[in-house]
């Protein structure tokens, strides 16, 4: 245990969970777990904190995330009185939020460190607790994160206390990370996928350092994303199609990164990926790319690297040789992996993938109809400011129940400005320098499901009968959804 708890001042705080719940977590307040994708999300406070409700605590939490978690963390969570959740969902949390039950708002992932600095999420008043993963403290006190940097560096900051998972069961990743604070009009020195510019570990002051709580135990696969499917791998060869014609062009001289989203879509692009020596400048990233680090990716600068279903020995593929992962990957924090400044420095090429896309290109990636199913993450960062925006996505959804062409947006996250590329298993519509009515000919034509293709015309013949630049009609949008059976 010497070896992880380097600092001696701090070893009196070594406690178990319980005891850190009992002697720290306020029954009413804030509280934040560091995560991204369910990666180096704590183990055994959440468990903690629900024995607890379950003894008879009361709480009233804010609740703050790093992004989405696991199965077993929403469980815990369930368990409590949450009143305010940011800035992502994943399973379970969808429902009182849907009911009305608990308040959330979800936020460009950019700017959410920053919100958290401010207290903005949290009434003006600091973050009381603050729960990480640490794979590591060195002899000054300083956390050696896990697998996922998130919002962690500002959840340090930003809270009265920190408490710290200490996870044995993961290796001492000492020399992956890159926490670089981020300070308005002060550019950030990033030129390359794999440049360093901060430092290797996260400060925080000894004061703040409330309990250190050991555990061994492994991540579980984010109760957010699915493995890949069949129609993934459709989808993902059609990627993949059009990205080998548009980068091959002189105008872009061979400089590019790739941001491939979040989930099934992002594994099954690296079957199919076209380039060599690849750079990934990302959010974050299924561990299994680990597979492919050298020849077929020379970089990956990210902020996690979380498990899917069905990935569970991943992770010991990639701690078994770690000279190998910190040659080729960086961990960096939101602000720096979601900066629309680096973002186009680097000429990002993003593929983004959506819930449902309108007839003229716009995307909502974050509800399904009146009801909140995630958040936005981070698209909206990478597409204003990626070189080339692919939304990609398979047309149907429910066993192609569901047509996920539609005429109008429940939620129109992505506008149609920013969308370059439509792609799913039924082709492509390359969208730049069309009209709206350009757009939605080529969206139906090239990229609807045959079920749902002639229901999508009757839409748009009403909509261009109503005039206007913008064709739309409520009246035809509400018959199409009512041939769905949708609300």
């Amino acid at each position: 245990m010497t070896e992880r708890l380097r600092s001696k001042a701090l070893r009196a705080r070594l406690m178990d969970a319980d005891e850190a719940v009992r002697r720290f977590v306020p029954e009413r307040g804030s509280i934040a777990f560091s995560c991204m994708g369910g990666s180096s999300l704590a183990k055994e406070i959440p468990e903690a904190l629900a024995r607890s409700a379950d003894a008879g605590r009361r709480y009233e939490l804010t609740l703050l995330t790093g992004g989405a978690t696991t199965s077993g963390f929403e469980t815990c969570a369930a368990r409590l009185s949450i009143r305010r959740r940011f800035p992502y969902l994943s399973e379970a949390a969808r429902t009182p939020v849907n009911e009305g039950a608990v308040e959330f708002f979800d936020c460009r992932i950019g700017e959410y460190p920053d919100l958290v600095r401010q207290s903005t999420l949290t009434a003006g008043k600091p973050l009381d607790v603050a729960v990480v993963e640490a794979t590591a403290i060195d002899e000054k006190g300083r956390l050696i994160p896990a697998l996922s940097l998130d919002a962690l560096p500002a959840f340090v900051e930003a809270s009265r206390r920190v408490i710290v998972e200490l996870n044995e069961r993961k290796p001492d990743l000492t020399g992956l990370h890159d926490i670089y604070r981020v300070l308005p009009g002060m550019p950030i020195p990033i030129r390359d996928v794999r440049d360093r510019v901060g430092t290797p570990f996260v400060r925080v002051a000894a004061s703040k350092i409330a309990a250190i709580v050991r555990t061994d135990r492994e991540d579980m696969p984010s109760a957010a994303y699915s493995g890949p499917r069949p129609t993934d791998l459709r989808v993902a060869e059609g990627v993949a199609e059009r990205l080998a014609e548009e980068l091959t062009g002189d105008e872009w001289g061979g400089r590019f990164a790739l941001q491939l989203g979040a989930g099934p879509l992002a594994a099954a692009l690296m079957e199919v990926l076209p380039f060599r020596a690849a750079d990934i400048w990302t959010e974050g990233i299924p561990a299994r790319w680990g597979s492919v680090l050298g020849e077929r990716v020379r970089g990956i600068s990210t902020t996690s690297m979380y498990l899917l279903p069905g990935d569970e020995r991943v992770l010991d593929e990639l701690f078994a040789d770690l000279d190998r992962l910190r040659e080729h990957v960086v961990l960096r924090p939101y602000d720096v992996t979601n900066s629309l400044e680096v973002i186009a420095r680097l000429n990002v090429v993003t593929v983004q993938q959506a819930i449902e896309v309108d007839v003229l290109g716009g995307a909502n990636t974050s509800h399904v109809g009146r009801n909140a199913h995630n958040g936005v993450g981070g698209s909206q960062d990478f597409t204003r400011a990626a070189r080339l925006v692919v939304v990609a996505m398979a047309s149907t959804a429910a066993g192609d129940r569901y047509s996920r062409i539609v005429p109008l947006l429940s939620s129109p996250d992505i506008p149609r400005q920013d969308v370059d590329v439509l792609v799913t298993e039924q082709g492509h519509a390359d969208l730049r320098g069309l009209s709206p009515r350009e757009r939605a000919e080529r969206v139906i034509d090239r990229c609807s499901h045959p079920r749902f293709r002639e229901d999508l015309w009757a839409y748009y013949r009403a909509a261009k009968e109503a005039g206007g630049h913008l064709p739309f009609s409520l009246e035809a949008a509400s018959r199409f959804a009512e041939t769905q059976g949708r609300p």
